[in-house]
C-alpha cells in the first residue's frame, strides 16, 4: 500500500498575473497630430491644396494666357469610433486574487490603441510613390523579396521617390517590420552599431542612413487569391482564422458563402461578406464572436472579374494568415501577391485627430452589486494631397515570414 500525502499539499498563487505582451504603437511618433487643439470640438477638419500650372512660353508683343486658379477642398472625418468593456461583481473582485477590474482594463486600453496605430499605418497605402518587385527587376505589383543584398538599396529607393516628388526633408522616418529590422540589422551587423544604440519607446530604434527607424508589428498585409474555377461544395478559403465556406444550399454556418452561377458570382458573393461581415444575405453568412469583430476592424476584400482574383487586406497584420483547400489545385493564394506594406516619409504624415483617447470608466450597475468597466476612442485619419507627397509605399513579399 503506498503513502498518500497529496491532502497536505499547497497550492501556490504566483503574486502577479502571467505577463500579456501588448503591441507597440509608432503612429503617434510619427503621424501628425497637429490638428488636434483646433479639433478638440465638431468632426470636420477642413484642408485646402491649390491648382498648379506649368509655364508657358512667352512670345514678346504678344498677351499672356491668363490661368484660371483653382481651390480644392479635403476633409477629414472624425468617425472611427471603438469601445470595450466587461462586468465585474463586487464579490468576485474581493475574492479574486487579482484586480480584475486593473488588468482586463490594462488589456482593453492597449487594444484600443492597437486599433488607432493599425489604421493609421494603413494610410500608406495611399502614399504617391511605391517600391515593389521591380526595383530587383521583378514584376510591377509583386512583392520585393528582401534581402541583405537589397535592403539598402530600398531605402535608397525611398529616398529618392521623395525627391522625385520635390519633397525635401532632414527629418525622415520609416516604420517597418520586425522582419525588416532582422534583415537590415543582419546588413549592418559588421559595418557599425547604428541600429540598438539608440533605442526609446514607441518602437525607435535608431537611424540608418538618414532615416529614424521604428519597428512595427501592426502594419498592413494582403494576400490575392486566384480563383478562376468554380469552387465544389465544401471546399474552404481561411482569411485571418474565418474559414469560409462554399456551400448550395447557403445554410446557417456563420462564413457559408453561396456557389453563384458562376465562379464570378461566388467570388463576388465571398467579397460582399468579407467586406459586410456582421450581414447575413441570401448568398453569405454572417460572422460571429472575435472573427466578426477581427473582420470589422480593418480587413476588406476586393473582387475582379478580369483577373479571377480577390485581394483581401488587412490592417495590423503585417503578414496576413491565409490558406484555402480547393478542388482545383491551380486556385490558390498567390505567393509573390503576398505583400507587407512598410513605409519611408517624412515626419508628420499621414493626419491624425484623436479627439477621446483611451479612457477607462466605471460605471455602476444599477441593479448588480458590481460596475462595468468601459472604454472607447474617437478618432479620425487622412492622407491628404500633400501628405501622399511625403510618404513611400515600400511593398515586401511576405509568404515566407
Amino acid at each position: 500500500m503506498a503513502n498518500n500525502f497529496s491532502a497536505s499539499f499547497i497550492e501556490v498563487w504566483a503574486k502577479e498575473m502571467e505577463t500579456v505582451f501588448y503591441k507597440v504603437n509608432v503612429a503617434l511618433k510619427v503621424a501628425d497630430m497637429s490638428f488636434n487643439g483646433q479639433l478638440s470640438k465638431g468632426d470636420i477638419l477642413n484642408r485646402v491644396y491649390r491648382s498648379t500650372n506649368a509655364p508657358q512660353v512667352y512670345v514678346r508683343g504678344t498677351d499672356i494666357t491668363i490661368d484660371d486658379k483653382t481651390d480644392t477642398g479635403e476633409q477629414l472625418v472624425v468617425n472611427a469610433q471603438y469601445a470595450n468593456g466587461f462586468y465585474v461583481d463586487d464579490f468576485d473582485q474581493i475574492q479574486d486574487n487579482y484586480n480584475i477590474a486593473m488588468t482586463y482594463g490594462k488589456d482593453n486600453g492597449e487594444f484600443l490603441s492597437n486599433q488607432i496605430d493599425a489604421d493609421v499605418l494603413g494610410e500608406v497605402l495611399n502614399a504617391n510613390s511605391t517600391i515593389d518587385a521591380t526595383l530587383i527587376g521583378g514584376t510591377a505589383g509583386n512583392g520585393l523579396i528582401l534581402s541583405t543584398s537589397n535592403v539598402i538599396k530600398v531605402l535608397g529607393a525611398a529616398k529618392r521617390a521623395l525627391k522625385r516628388q520635390n519633397v525635401q526633408s532632414n527629418d525622415l522616418i520609416a516604420t517597418i517590420s520586425p522582419e525588416f529590422e532582422d534583415i537590415l540589422t543582419q546588413y549592418v551587423e559588421s559595418k557599425f552599431t547604428v541600429l540598438g544604440d539608440k533605442v526609446g519607446e514607441n518602437g525607435y530604434i535608431g537611424m540608418y542612413m538618414g532615416i529614424n527607424l521604428y519597428v512595427s508589428n501592426n502594419l498592413t498585409g494582403s494576400a490575392s487569391l486566384s480563383l478562376a474555377t468554380q469552387p465544389t461544395a465544401s471546399d474552404t478559403v481561411t482569411i485571418a482564422g474565418q474559414v469560409f465556406t462554399f456551400v448550395s444550399p447557403i445554410g446557417t454556418t456563420p462564413g457559408n458563402v453561396l456557389i453563384g452561377a458562376n465562379v464570378d458570382v461566388t467570388r463576388a458573393s465571398l467579397a460582399t461578406l468579407v467586406n459586410a461581415p456582421s450581414t447575413t444575405t441570401a448568398t453569405g453568412v454572417a460572422l460571429t464572436g472575435n472573427n466578426l469583430r477581427v473582420f470589422q476592424n480593418g480587413i476588406t476584400a476586393v473582387n475582379d472579374n478580369a483577373a479571377d482574383t480577390l485581394v483581401v487586406t488587412q490592417k495590423g497584420a503585417g503578414v496576413i494568415e491565409v490558406s484555402e483547400v480547393l478542388t482545383d489545385a491551380t486556385d490558390t493564394w498567390t505567393a509573390a501577391k503576398e505583400i507587407q506594406y512598410n513605409m519611408v516619409a517624412v515626419r508628420g504624415n499621414p493626419v491624425v485627430v484623436v479627439q477621446r483617447s483611451p479612457t477607462v470608466q466605471m460605471k455602476e450597475e444599477p441593479k448588480k452589486l458590481g460596475k462595468n468597466v468601459l472604454n472607447g476612442v474617437l478618432y479620425g485619419y487622412k492622407t491628404f494631397q500633400d501628405n501622399a507627397k511625403q510618404m513611400v509605399n515600400i511593398k515586401i513579399a511576405s509568404s515566407t515570414f
